[in-house]
């Protein structure tokens, strides 16, 4: 099976006045709005920017999560770490600092807290470069077989659509999800045809670690 790699940057912008500004899942790929735009005058750029900022405030970090901590004109301060299996990072000045269980936001803020005692007026970016703490996969029938990160509540049938649809062949009926691990393995059942005409039996929601079986 391969993993498909995802790119997500969830970022946590932490000024000196203590505002926040948070930059959502695959933002950088598409055109940035100007200021205008993102006034009340544009509805959907200002849903954009809901969403982006929904979307960094839930993730929370986790082992194995890699991330990006920058400091302004600091660039030594700045780096690129994997969260050890602790919870772990180690940071120039600051040495070993918790971070697991935080989102990008709070860590950011905690970080501007732990420099203040080095840096004036400190200002932090907390990105999150690599999911790897809370992930969903599918192997079998689809177009793109592999790990996704999950970052917010995701069905059988979104995990399906984002990994390209069902191949031509697949077993559409009998779907399974394996959820669990050891001797505690539980296999649920998934009809796609039922999925797509609303039964609402078939709304099942992923966990992190589940793997989908497109038989």
């Amino acid at each position: 099976m391969r993993t498909r790699q995802f790119i997500l940057e969830l970022t946590a912008v932490v000024f000196v006045t203590g505002s926040t500004s948070l930059v959502g899942q695959n933002l950088a790929a598409a055109p940035q709005p100007d200021a205008a735009h993102l006034s009340g005058n544009n509805p959907a750029a200002s849903n954009a920017a809901s969403t982006a900022s929904a979307i960094a405030s839930q993730f929370v970090l986790g082992t194995a999560d890699v991330i990006k901590i920058s400091v302004w004109k600091n660039p030594d301060l700045s780096q690129t770490v994997t969260i050890g299996p602790d919870g772990f990072v180690s940071l120039p000045l600051l040495g070993d600092v918790h971070v697991a269980g935080m989102t990008a936001n709070q860590l950011a803020q905690d970080l501007k807290s732990r420099l203040s005692s080095y840096i004036v007026n400190a200002q932090v970016t907390v990105s999150v470069v690599d999911i790897r703490s809370r992930q969903v996969y599918v192997t079998g029938q689809v177009g793109k077989p592999g790990g996704y990160p999950l970052v917010v509540p995701i069905s059988v049938l979104q995990l399906i659509a984002q990994a390209g649809g069902l191949n031509t062949f697949a077993n559409r009926k009998d779907i399974v999800i394996l959820r669990g691990s050891g001797s505690h393995v539980e296999r649920l059942k998934f009809n796609y045809n039922s999925a797509v005409r609303g039964d609402p039996k078939q709304n099942i929601s992923l966990q992190a670690g589940d793997t989908v079986i497109v038989p």
